[in-house]
């Protein structure tokens, strides 16, 4: 059965093909007619079957961007509507991702780190209530610690974020993961109000609320022709503490160990003079903010690992993928040992065995 967004792609023109996405069907068009001054185009729609593991905040993305380009943010995808038809797509940016250029682990070339600053420069400018975007309702998974226009509860913040991870990424999971996550050694208490994590989110400074983009990593970055750095995928788009957002960006660029302090300090020197404050309490909350990231890749990687390898189930792929699974669960866990309170985290070796052991079951192929 063919897709709603590939025969709206079809309606606009030739489609060169789908789009890997985590959250959405991609699919890139070279619009025909009127359009064609466009350039190629992408129009999408959500995967079925995807996984969620982060807070949502705004209702919808392509609503988001139009404000964004309202409010003047450059270096953003442009979105267009179809007015006949009410289709509506993204402006496809040309170019090759920051990974490709400088892969995860390797350091960050000046040029484009210098509007990766400038991109954090544009976010703390937006304070709550600039963006009109449409937000989630928290029954639909929205945020109940909306921060108002003054400095934002830090610690409320981080509560909130810890409630969505323990209960819809790890708790909501149980009944299909939960023998896997036992066997992992993950406590069935991670994250409570009782833990590590939970006690030192209390004690974090208050801060004032700024425009997030939730996921600034490299294939989030697009780097055009020109050398000039778009951003991307901004669906886990919040609004929140400032030094949330440079957290999960560290943790998720993985920046050399030689180039992080300076990101750290160059984001201190642009942001601080833009958004006073934003920087309150950086050296005490910075490695609060990445345990809790550490924390959180481990219910999203052992979830997310346990689906792909069970997808290779039969197939000449599963053993690469099993292994595959298996160093990279381990190295999480290992991140992951003293936020997560973990006693004994299992060998690379056991969490092949446990991976194997669960995705070969019956009850779970």
């Amino acid at each position: 059965m063919t897709s709603p967004a590939l025969r709206q792609a079809a309606t606009i023109g030739a489609v060169d093909g789908p789009l890997a996405g985590y959250h959405r069907e991609w699919y890139v068009v070279r619009p025909q007619g009127e359009l064609t001054r466009l350039g190629r185009v992408k129009i999408g729609e959500p995967r079925e079957g995807a996984l969620w593991f982060d807070r949502r905040y705004f209702a919808s993305e392509d609503e988001l961007l139009l404000e964004l380009a309202r409010l003047g943010v450059p270096r953003v995808p442009p979105v267009h509507r179809v007015r006949s038809t009410g289709t509506v797509f993204h402006g496809f940016i040309e170019g090759r991702t920051l990974a490709a250029l400088s892969p995860r682990g390797h350091p960050v070339a000046p040029a484009h780190l210098r509007q990766i600053m400038e991109r954090f420069a544009s976010l703390c400018r937006l304070r709550p209530g600039d963006v009109r975007a449409r937000r989630l309702r928290p029954d639909e998974g929205g945020a109940t610690d909306q921060p108002g226009a003054g400095h934002s509860d830090s610690s409320l913040f981080l509560r909130g974020l810890l409630a969505f991870t323990r209960e819809r990424a790890h708790r909501a999971r149980l009944p299909r993961f939960g023998p896997l996550f036992a066997r992992l050694g993950v406590p069935h208490d991670a994250l409570g109000p009782r833990s590590r994590t939970a006690a030192e989110a209390a004690r974090l400074t208050d801060r004032p609320g700024c425009l997030l983009h939730g996921d600034l990593h490299r294939a989030n970055f697009i780097v055009d022709p020109a050398g000039t750095l778009w951003t991307i995928d901004w669906e886990l788009a919040s609004y929140g503490d400032p030094l949330y957002d440079l957290a999960t960006h560290l943790h998720l660029m993985d920046y050399p160990p030689r180039q992080q302090p300076a990101v750290v300090e160059e984001w201190r020197r642009i942001v601080t003079p833009l958004l006073p404050g934003a920087d309150a309490g950086l050296a005490e909350d910075l490695p609060r903010y990445l345990d809790y990231k550490r924390a959180q890749s481990v219910f999203t990687d052992v979830v997310r690992q346990a689906v792909a390898v069970g997808a290779a189930v039969g197939s000449p792929d599963f053993a690469g993928q099993l292994t595959q699974a298996a160093k990279l669960v381990h190295d999480v866990l290992v991140r992951a040992a003293e936020p997560l309170q973990l006693s004994d985290v299992p060998s690379a070796g056991a969490v092949e065995s446990a991976y194997a052991d669960f995705c070969t079951a019956p009850g779970n192929r």
